[in-house]
């Protein structure tokens, strides 16, 4: 399976997916640099040099072409590589407008078959599809910028650029339905991948909610939002559990039998009946005495330690873990979940997540670093489309400043 990436960072995610389960995505980019080289966050390496650790995260396993859409030889080139592909990942502007250059009509024409993935803020259609985004817009669009932060705070956004990566995920999933649907009509797919959409599908039970009670979902920041659920400090850190009404009653039963059996200072009072009701969990009150009680037993013991043995007793109990934390966790490092590759633009070697799945059939996953800007132009267009070498020397030349 060939992938062309013609994407923004909004959609370059979705090729990253796309390499990782094996198809060959090769990600154009124009001669005079690609933006996204500069996406933050950045790290300033020892030659002064800035890279984006955003970009050698997405891009891993692509290959890299430069063509310059903007004259007839580079539109040409484009023209050939998407003709060759089963799937292209755009990220169109207003008007259409993508990284490649063509049109929706040039596309059909050059590709019958082509399953084409289209990741936008607003989607294809609709009043807003003109609207340019960004990350900050399509998170509150979605609603879900709605639930972050304080309660007597404006809406905070979480950090890390989170509609890029969800809609991306939405798209690799489009692009391998788009082809499991050829295999059966030989149909060609145009995939359209909303980013409002994504992030409404985020809201857990916002939606569910108000359709049953009416009752509009607050945000809450760190505070809990009943007694049993939140975050708690421990002896080396903090764990997160949810033992109330958002689990199961049995998980509160067996939560307060344990805080008993050691001994908790105040446990005793979790036994009384009141607590088994869950509106009075919810009070304010009842919320802020659990938490006392609780990180009395929490900050003698280690997170892992509370974990194993929540688990045992059947509690949604975890440690917050740091990166080193996951970077050493037994049950990742027994998978062989990260990898680790050198890195020609950090110069060093960069750990990365590897497939957070197995698929029979599936060999093991090739890693290669994120390509340098064009270091695959000869490669593909030489080997893949046949592009004479002499007829490249001269577009290099044409297209040199």
């Amino acid at each position: 399976v060939v992938v062309v990436d013609a994407t923004d960072a909004s959609g370059a995610y979705c090729g990253r997916l796309l390499a990782d389960l094996g198809a060959d995505v090769v990600r154009i980019e124009p001669p005079s640099g690609d933006p996204m080289r500069h996406h933050e966050p950045t790290v300033r390496l020892a030659s002064g040099e800035i890279v984006s650790c955003f970009e050698r995260f997405v891009n891993l396993n692509k290959r890299s072409v430069t063509v310059d859409v903007t004259n007839d030889a580079g539109r040409d080139l484009a023209k050939r590589l998407v003709g060759l592909c089963d799937v292209l990942v755009d990220t169109p502007g207003p008007g259409d407008a993508a990284s490649h250059g063509l049109t929706s009509e040039e596309l059909a024409s050059l590709n019958p078959d082509l399953v084409r993935v289209s990741i936008s803020s607003f989607g294809f259609e609709g009043p807003y599809a003109q609207h340019a985004s960004d990350d900050l817009i399509t998170i509150a669009s979605g609603g879900l910028l709605s639930l972050g932060g304080y309660e007597d705070t404006p809406p905070i956004s979480v950090y890390g650029n989170q509609t890029y990566f969800a809609e991306s995920i939405f798209g690799a999933v489009g692009a391998v339905l788009g082809l499991l649907a050829r295999e059966q009509d030989a149909t060609a797919r145009r995939i359209d991948v909303c980013g409002q959409e994504a992030m409404a599908n985020a809201l857990e039970d916002a939606v569910p909610d108000y359709e049953l009670t009416g009752s509009i979902r607050r945000r809450f920041g760190g505070q809990a939002r009943e007694a049993g659920s939140g975050t708690f400090a421990c002896a080396d850190g903090f764990v997160t559990m949810v033992a109330g009404r958002l689990g199961t009653a049995a998980a509160w039963t067996s939560l307060v039998a344990w805080l008993n059996e050691v001994g908790t200072e105040g446990a005793g009072e979790l036994l009384d009946q009141s607590w088994n009701d869950h509106s009075f969990r919810q009070r304010r009150e009842s919320i802020t005495y659990f938490a006392d009680v609780f990180e009395r037993f929490a900050r003698l013991r280690l997170k892992h330690d509370l974990y194993h043995e929540a688990q045992a007793r059947r509690i949604a109990l975890a440690p917050v873990n740091t990166f080193a934390d996951v970077l050493a966790d037994p049950q990742l490092e027994d998978r062989g979940f990260f990898e680790t590759v050198a890195d020609p633009v950090a110069g060093v070697d960069l750990t990365y997540p590897g497939r957070p799945y197995r698929i029979d059939g599936l060999g093991p996953m090739v890693v290669r670093p994120a390509p340098t800007p064009g270091e695959h132009t000869r490669e593909v267009f030489e080997v893949m489309l046949g592009v004479a070498s002499e007829e490249l020397r001269y577009l290099e030349k044409e297209d040199a400043p």
